[in-house]
């Protein structure tokens, strides 16, 4: 009898924090693995207040969601995120995702939809229709570990506010080349690695790059993990930094 899995990631506390403007680019491959033909269900709280010499509110919030029904796997993500330093608003995006995936063996064909905002990056909108083949390379005995290649492709349009009163809008074909992986070490670690590089089809010396590697520690019914973060893009379309970076630490929760 299938039974809801329902984790929460009940906390999270930023260790440090190092951040500036780039491309935002997705990632929904965490716990990927843990959706099987169950409703799957994560979401995380993050935030960090300050007074005094400066006055900081952040806030960060996600929900993941999965349901596998034979061969078919459909993943939803929705994110938000808010700072504001010294009552002024620095960040207020929104970002949600679609995807799909039609398994074959080990490997999948797969489809997603994104759209998003980015004030901190001055995006006023990011919409993305694209697909591809996912490939699995490793053959294994513990369903914990894998290590996987997907090649797609994708087409983006992208509006972003230069200044008060212009707008440049840009519209690619982008080659999507990604690793995913996940491997244990030992009986209660793991490591779980993303890593995108997205190539505009039509302008070689405009690609994106993120990188995500998390690390876990697992216990019965907690987890604890150490994420890292890189972001950098080569040539930005309007003037702001072309990177981006964090680390973090969290904690989750199963119910």
């Amino acid at each position: 009898m299938n039974k809801i899995k329902t984790t929460f990631l009940f906390f999270c506390f930023n260790l440090f924090i190092f951040s500036a403007k780039s491309q935002a680019i997705l990632n929904t491959e965490t716990l990927m693995k843990e959706i099987d033909s169950t409703i799957f269900f994560s979401g995380n709280l993050e935030g960090d207040l300050q007074f005094g010499n400066i006055n900081l509110l952040q806030f960060n919030g996600s929900t993941l969601f999965g349901k596998k029904i034979k061969k078919h796997l459909f993943r939803g993500f929705i994110n938000y995120g808010y700072l504001a330093e010294n009552n002024s608003i620095l960040s207020s995006d929104l970002s949600s995702q679609f995807r799909y995936n039609y398994e074959i063996n080990n490997h999948s064909f797969f489809g997603f939809f994104q759209i998003q905002n980015a004030i901190s990056l001055k995006l006023n909108k990011r919409i993305v229709l694209g697909g591809g083949f996912r490939q699995g390379l490793l053959k294994k005995k513990n369903k914990g570990n894998y290590f996987d290649m997907a090649y797609g492709v994708f087409l983006e349009d992208e509006e972003y506010q230069e200044s008060m009163t212009t707008m440049v809008n840009v519209t690619n074909i982008r080659i999507n080349l990604a690793s995913y992986s996940q491997f244990q070490i030992g009986k209660k670690n793991r490591l779980l690695t993303v890593l995108y590089y997205q190539l505009n089809a039509e302008n070689f010396a405009d690609y994106r790059i993120y990188v995500e590697p998390r690390f876990y520690h697992d216990w019965k019914k907690i987890s604890m993990y150490i994420k890292g973060m890189y972001r950098f893009h080569s040539t930005p379309y309007i003037d702001i930094i072309n990177f981006d970076s964090d680390f973090m630490m969290g904690f989750e929760f199963k119910l």
